[in-house]
């Protein structure tokens, strides 16, 4: 659960995010939450040693393949995945630092002013039927070049791994439902694709490595190019479905939109399966194998791979 939800006389609890906290406060139908920094910092139970700890266990690792690369050892396939599994849980250690983790209770905020009032103040923009809560119409559509919007609703198409509740208002936002409201910067998203690129690269350095049969050789090599391949497919799709939404649109749908998801909703649910299965079936087959190759080639390991390194050599002499 976690975050705020608001209390309003005319409609049950609901949640709200951070930009219809910030217009209802604006609007002056609630008052700034007395909420402090030492308030949010209470409800981050991840613990600070542990998470040290763990740093420095899969830093050392890191440092350690990275060596074990330099002085031209084996690495197995197992240590390569680790690896780049390693980047990610960096990644993520550095940018949830100060996330709040496993929040139940949320924090109420109780207001005298009535949806019903809210709605009639915001004009036309509130007439629509709303889907998750009354304030749904603040929610700004994710932008037309956005790249991770896309992502989200094809994974949703497939398996709608953030079901909501049946019943309205809904109770929890879900995680991929909730975007920064002034969307992703262009700066957030050429380090998102650099580091996609530096993640799945990482496995290339397989490439040339000893396997206990050829098959499993050319396997690796195919799963991690394909995942390469379904990288560079969505960088270029993404640009051309923006140009191309509202001519298309225009042409072969009933309403005239102007970004890829609004063409896509607006597709048959099985036009939107046709499109979405093939692509995730084709990346968990090529993920599912790299992650089974680490596991199956340690029968069979390269004598290299047993080889410590020598620290005393690497180490700069005084």
């Amino acid at each position: 659960m976690g975050g705020f939800m608001l209390q309003t006389p005319d409609v049950p609890l609901f949640p709200v995010d951070s930009e219809q906290l910030a217009y209802l406060v604006e609007k002056k139908y609630l008052q700034y939450p007395a909420v402090d920094e030492d308030t949010i910092g209470d409800r981050n139970k991840a613990d600070g040693f542990a998470r040290l700890v763990t740093s420095v266990q899969i830093t050392w690792f890191f440092i350690q393949c990275l060596v074990r690369w330099r002085q031209r050892l084996a690495l197995s396939t197992l240590e390569i995945t680790t690896f780049a599994t390693i980047l990610a849980t960096l990644n993520s250690l550095f940018f949830w630092y100060h996330k709040p983790l496993d929040v139940e209770k949320p924090i109420i905020l109780s207001t005298e002013s009535r949806i019903t009032n809210v709605l009639i103040d915001a004009g036309n923009r509130a007439r629509k039927p709303y889907s998750r809560t009354p304030l749904d119409f603040l929610k700004s559509p994710p932008a037309s070049t956005s790249l991770v919007a896309p992502f989200w609703f094809g994974m949703g198409v497939v398996i709608d791994f953030d079901k909501e509740s049946h019943s309205r208002p809904i109770k929890r936002l879900g995680n991929s439902k909730t975007h920064p409201p002034a969307g992703i910067t262009t700066r957030e998203t050429v380090y998102g694709i650099l580091f996609e690129a530096v993640y799945f690269g990482v496995h290339l350095v397989g490439w040339n490595q000893l396997y206990p049969t050829q098959a499993e050789l050319y396997l690796w090599r195919i799963s991690n190019l394909v995942l390469l391949g379904l990288l560079v497919a969505y960088l270029v799709v993404i640009p051309i479905g923006v140009v191309s939404s509202r001519p298309y649109s225009r042409r072969w749908q009933t309403n005239e939109v102007g970004t890829p998801l609004e063409v896509a909703a607006q597709l048959p649910r099985w036009a939107q399966f046709v499109i979405h299965v093939p692509i995730l079936a084709t990346y968990v087959a090529a993920r599912s194998y790299i992650l089974l190759e680490g596991l199956i080639s340690l029968r069979a390991l390269p004598l290299k791979a047993y080889v410590e390194v020598n620290w005393p050599n690497f180490l700069p002499h005084v």
